[in-house]
């Protein structure tokens, strides 16, 4: 990071601990935190919904017993914060809002109406949660998407404050991402991207392909909205066209997918957040809901492993009706707890579907840090590796001594980074995603 950036990092620290040492005199309450608040020398990162899970499980372990990076005891952490305030990926208040769409301040997409005295109009209508990115900060919006994610790394990097290390994205930002200073991506994984239905869907068995798809999410109302008639289905009820939020890469992904832009959209769609099965559930006719959907979050769904897609013990989402320890009624006992939502993806036939990389991106310049190669900045102490080089990128930058070879690839010295083992790539198939390997300096 750079000089200011750590700089200020140091001084939040300072200011940290003069406050603890206010606190043990008695002369101020301790601060409470809905998340845990980093400290200044925590990796944290935001960003993309369907990346969250695979970095959740390689900084903290999954529930089969695999260890995360932090079970390891280390002083320093990973902090990963999730897009959705909600462990199970859901919004904080449900897809249809207060159920009209008009929006009390300070909630919905409209930016700076938490200080007015009146509603606003907004869908979803939906909480805005908030973060504290480092220890000694006040709470800012939780950056939902890989949009977010950009947009957050974007403006930390103008302050110059490097309050976030990584963000996650499941779209690629192209080279240089748009003037936000030299940057580094390493592809974490490829997940399986295609429709989700009900399982008792009206849409036709051999699947929507691109071009139909372009047609139903470009139809307005007095086209009108496309019905299963129009498409191949059964019936003529009327499509119901789901979309992710606003600045989700899985809403950018799939639009680029099937030949269409924003512009161009219809009013038929509507919108709710992306990966989430209760999009199809909650609908006002399930079965004639679809919604572009992540693979991997499916298979973690459904106990699948993301290397071989096979069936596991269960899925990972628990029933969050069910309390803490709760053994009564009968539907909160065993395999009946794991949420398994009624919904499939559609990959057969004629059928779009496609497998699309995931990211995680982070500044080129926190590689090296300060010479020698990170050794004055260690992630852990005792230890001679800054915290790029410990968990996504370690090459073997010229003029260093000690590198080795590992399958092929030249690696700085300490060897593989945390995501590229053994350990780091099963984590990632444990989030239903097929692990992969792949740096792209400044880009893609």
């Amino acid at each position: 990071m750079g000089k200011k950036g750590r700089a200020m990092r140091r001084a939040s620290a300072v200011g940290a601990l003069v406050t603890s040492l206010v606190v043990a005199l008695g002369l101020m309450a301790p601060a409470a935190h809905a998340d845990y608040a980093p400290r200044s020398q925590d990796v944290v990162g935001v960003g993309s919904d369907t990346v969250q899970y695979i970095m959740d499980f390689v900084a903290d372990g999954f529930i089969d017993g695999s260890l995360g990076y932090n079970a390891a005891n280390n002083v320093n952490k990973i902090v990963n914060f999730d897009a959705t305030p909600d462990a199970n990926a859901r919004l904080a208040y449900g897809n249809a809002g207060v159920g009209t769409g008009t929006c009390p301040p300070g909630t919905g997409g409209t930016a700076g109406t938490g200080n007015s005295n009146t509603t606003h109009s907004d869908k979803p209508c939906t909480l805005n949660p908030t973060i504290v990115l480092q220890e000694g900060l006040s709470p800012v919006l939780r950056p939902n998407g890989t949009g977010a994610g950009r947009n957050a790394l974007r403006q930390d990097i103008t302050n110059g404050t490097h309050y976030i290390d990584y963000t996650r994205a499941s779209s690629a930002w192209g080279a240089n991402s748009g003037g936000t200073g030299d940057l580094i991506s390493v592809q974490v994984g490829n997940d399986p991207f295609a429709m989700m239905v009900s399982d008792t869907t009206h849409a036709p068995a051999t699947g929507l392909s691109a071009a139909t798809l372009k047609t139903i999410y470009e139809a307005s109302t007095g086209t009108p909205c496309k019905t299963w008639a129009d498409v191949g289905g059964t019936g003529s009820n009327t499509i119901i066209p789901i979309l992710p939020q606003v600045g989700s890469g899985t809403r950018s992904a799939f639009l680029s997918a099937i030949g269409t832009t924003e512009g161009a959209l219809g009013n038929c769609a509507t919108v709710a957040e992306e990966n989430d099965p209760l999009a199809i559930i909650d609908s006002s006719s399930p079965d004639d809901a679809i919604a572009p959907m992540s693979g991997g979050r499916l298979n973690l769904f459904q106990g699948k492993d993301g290397s071989n897609a096979s069936t596991g013990a269960g899925g990972y989402f628990g029933d969050p009706s069910c309390p803490f320890g709760v053994t009564t009624p009968a539907a909160c006992v065993g395999a009946s707890k794991v949420l398994t939502p009624d919904v499939h993806l559609q990959t057969t036939g004629s059928a779009w579907h496609t497998t699309r990389p995931l990211y995680v991106y982070f500044r080129e310049s926190d590689v090296e840090q300060t010479a020698p190669f990170g050794t004055n900045h260690p992630f852990q102490p005792g230890t001679t590796l800054n915290w790029v080089r410990a968990l996504f990128y370690n090459p073997c930058s010229a003029g260093q001594t000690g590198c080795v070879t590992i399958s092929g690839t030249q690696y700085g010295p300490g060897g593989q980074p945390f995501v590229a083992t053994l350990a780091g790539q099963s984590l990632i198939s444990l989030a239903g995603i097929a692990p992969t390997y792949v740096v792209t300096v400044h880009g893609p």
